[in-house]
């Protein structure tokens, strides 16, 4: 017999009962709604137990698989993955530990998504339960088909994963400006009848204060009876457990200092002696700025010797350090007894700390109540303490008003003038208007265009930058390595690991690269080198040379050429290739017969895990048994053994040779294309046959919906007319294969032209028509799970073989 929700929420919270919301939300339907409760009230853990309760514990199918819980600031990421974490391990060690478990073993996944090398291939796992949790930059991002900080090969694979089957957790909305009504797009773009999904994918919004209004959005109309919502009851608020919460006292002051121009320079000092005069030893005062850079300058004057504060009590907390920097700031800031932390708004949101003295710099008004939360957050501190201090820029150009505008300002100070507590109970009768703001919004065919990942011609992408975050708030990520002067870095330079990547605000970063022309670089996809930047895009990951600074280990991103760091140790691997195979060349030989062999295995099982219709069970059973065709080319097979006809006659998968490399007139060659041209050739009426075409080509990720040439190919030179793209050449032929092909297949690449040939619709035309008829959602979870059962049967492979290297194929 299954728990009750309260006995189950009890084991895993020392012996606590839910709120009453907790529980309803629990035992309500699964299905889009706004969670409206003050904070310090456990919206978090009312998310991730109703989840955790129905999908997990009742093993409900009516719940999504994946739990996808989504931050506005990363330094909530951390704090929620280890609540999580906690939760899983009071439920018995559900908690999935690729170290220790074969395979999945049927636990939860438990992934963090962030820049930077993935260290867990989560997404080979769709038919698993899993939590999912990142900032709303990476999943956002991942879920418009246009990862930031990840392999563009990968893409389709989040985009798929995170758009089907998941239930999605946007906490702290309030913060996440345009962030929102990409959500209420995506939300509406899953829930039209042409676009089909596998699962359900529900989104619920999560915030004290947000307009429900900016959900209402071109394809996310407000339902005739209104948004579904949970907030606390009348009998709630009377509770003694709430009211403690509700009705704590937080005194409010306003600072006599004001920063404005004429002040600014000893801002930091002023601030600093009044943080002296206010704190109490023993206890947390907690001070937040606007600006990073004004969170430096009161940091290090705080640590100047001639004040007298201990400064192994004082942290920083902002959002330009590389995680490991970072890491020994948050130990402080979550820490106990006597400590002082410098913090910008990266605090602001759902960050578990309750300080006795908490002094902010003016903000927005929504900014300024969740800086508030963070005083007496649990009503037992008798002499909590607000002050706040003025900020007055001279006009909208004035650097003091950033990030924010004058008449923001000016409506958060006319609110808080008029108070003299700031309690939750205080506050429940202020209502201060926002300012209106036209954000942009993301339409269907904006989404349509996303699908296709292929690079343009210069090997760059479509920008989402203004669908992820407001304006200028959008950042670069930068990486440091030991490039030596007037050295450029080769394609062999290993991908960065998210534990040295580093956030940088655009503007800043654009001038850091005008400083420094030629010493910055960015990964050309297309091209597959490393270029010189002369501008910074949205969501682009930069490598710096270290000579080049702007780097401090205890402060963080400073853009001073004078502050110099040590480059943290990279990953091994390079970002994988358009032009060569590095994953057909693991160290060990398999043949072709038995990697096929596996994949059909991984298929059939995971297409049954997932219960999809016996039509599309089929087609994917043919898919798998034809996905790795193309390998049995000759130019492959001499790639792997030297032989055209493979190591002793037998056409091999994968080989022990790492040295060898595509001819010149082949570089770039898909084994993947060949495999799917192939298949058209041999199949033309099966049923599905495009479907199956298709799901083959893309399970690398590298020919999805076009096929054309890169831009250093060439043929042979000898048919000017003759067709080339991706290594393959027209007319080129595959052997008979036993079993799918009695004579060999001449390959026709006349898909590549637009239009309707004799052949049929192009490459393109079929492509776009599968997308049109299973929807952008379906068709990338589709392509997905081919490419999950190769990488799968892959890394079984390797660790059967006992090699180290088991990173999936």
């Amino acid at each position: 017999m299954s728990q009750s929700f309260p006995d189950f929420f009890a084991q895993l919270n020392s012996g606590r009962s839910p709120y009453d919301y907790q529980q309803r939300l629990a035992e309500s339907e699964c299905e889009s709604r706004l969670i409206s409760v003050p904070t310090g009230l456990g919206k978090t853990a009312a998310v991730v137990m109703a989840w955790l309760y129905n999908r997990v514990h009742l093993q409900d199918p009516k719940w999504p698989r994946r739990l996808v819980y989504c931050l506005p600031m990363r330094t909530l990421v951390e704090q929620t993955r280890d609540c999580c974490r906690h939760w899983l391990k009071e439920m018995g060690n559900r908690e999935w530990d690729p170290k220790a478990d074969k395979g999945h073993t049927g636990k939860v996944g438990l992934h963090i998504l962030m820049g930077g090398e993935e260290t867990v291939d989560w997404d080979l796992y769709p038919e698993e339960n899993a939590i999912l949790i990142g900032t709303q930059d990476m999943l956002l991002s991942r879920a418009l088909n246009r990862g930031y900080g990840m392999s563009r090969y990968r893409w389709p694979m989040h985009f798929g994963l995170l758009n089907n089957d998941c239930l999605w957790g946007l906490d702290e909305t309030q913060l996440m400006g345009v962030g929102v009504e990409t959500s209420a797009q995506l939300d509406g773009f899953r829930h039209l009848a042409q676009w089909k999904k596998e699962g359900r994918c529900p989104t619920w919004w999560m915030s004290a204060t947000l307009e429900n209004g900016r959900l209402a959005t071109v394809d996310h109309p407000v339902p005739a009876e209104g948004w579904p919502k949970v907030e606390l009851s009348i009998e709630e608020l009377q509770s003694d457990a709430v009211r403690q919460k509700v009705e704590a006292r937080k005194p409010v002051t306003k600072s006599r200092y004001v920063l404005e121009s004429k002040t600014k320079d000893a801002h930091a000092k002023e601030l600093a002696s009044l943080i002296k005069d206010k704190h109490v030893e023993g206890t947390l005062t907690l001070v937040v700025v606007n600006r990073v850079i004004r969170a430096r300058k009161l940091y290090a004057a705080l640590r100047d010797k001639r004040l007298g504060v201990k400064s192994e009590n004082i942290a920083l907390i902002h959002s330009r350090f590389r995680p490991v920097d970072r890491e020994r700031h948050s130990k402080v800031l979550f820490g106990k007894g006597d400590r002082i932390v410098i913090a910008t708004q990266a605090v602001e949101a759902g960050v578990d700390v309750s300080a006795r003295l908490l002094i902010s710099e003016l903000a927005p008004w929504s900014s300024i109540v969740q800086r508030i939360g963070r005083c007496n957050r649990y009503g037992d501190i008798a002499d909590a303490e607000f002050i706040w201090v003025d900020v007055a820029p001279k006009d909208e150009k004035d650097e003091l008003v950033l990030p924010y505008s004058i008449e923001e300002l000016a409506r958060s100070r006319a609110a808080l003038q008029k108070l003299n507590d700031v309690g939750p109970q205080s506050l429940s009768g202020v209502s201060v208007a926002e300012v209106p703001v036209i954000r942009p919004v993301i339409r269907r065919r904006d989404l349509l265009d996303l699908f296709d990942t292929t690079p343009d011609l210069c090997g760059q992408d479509l920008d989402i930058s203004r669908y992820i975050r407001d304006g200028e708030d959008n950042d670069v990520q930068f990486f440091w390595r030991d490039i030596s002067e007037k050295a450029v870095p080769t394609e062999k330079e290993p991908a960065p690991a998210r534990h040295e990547l580093c956030r940088v605000p655009r503007q800043e970063a654009a001038k850091f690269i005008k400083n420094n022309k030629g010493r910055v670089w960015t990964w050309n996809a297309l091209e597959e080198r490393w270029e010189a930047a002369d501008y910074a895009r949205s969501g682009a990951i930069y490598l710096i040379a270290t000579d080049c600074g702007g780097y401090h280990d205890e402060l963080g991103w400073t853009g001073d050429a004078k502050d110099r760091l040590k480059p943290l140790l990279p990953n091994t691997n390079s970002e994988e290739s358009y032009k060569d195979d590095p994953l057909s060349r693991k160290g060990y030989w398999l043949s072709y017969d038995a990697h096929v062999k596996n994949v059909v295995t991984q298929t059939d099982a995971l297409v049954a895990a997932l219960g999809l219709d016996a039509p599309l069970a089929a087609a994917f059973h043919i898919a798998a048994f034809w996905h790795d065709v193309g390998k049995t080319h000759e130019i492959f097979q001499t790639l792997l053994c030297g032989d055209a006809s493979g190591l002793d006659g037998t056409f091999q998968a994968k080989s022990e040779d790492k040295s060898r490399r595509l001819p010149e007139g082949r570089i770039g060659f898909r084994h993947e294309l060949a495999s799917a041209l192939a298949w058209l050739a041999s199949n033309p009426k099966v049923e599905y046959c495009d479907f199956i075409a298709y799901i083959i080509a893309a399970h690398h990720g590298k020919v999805r919906l076009s096929i054309r040439s890169l831009p250093d190919e060439k043929g042979d030179g000898s048919e000017p007319e003759r067709l080339f793209a991706r290594g393959v050449w027209d007319r080129d032929e595959l052997p008979a294969i036993p079993g799918l092909t009695t004579h060999p297949t001449v390959l026709d690449l006349s898909f590549m032209h637009l239009g309707e040939g004799i052949k049929g619709p192009s490459w393109l035309a079929r492509t776009v028509a599968l997308r049109d008829a299973f929807g952008p959602f379906a068709l990338a979870f589709f392509e997905t799970l081919l490419r999950a059962a190769d990488m799968r049967a892959s890394a079984s492979e390797a660790r059967s073989l006992g090699c180290t290297n088991s990173q999936a194929a």
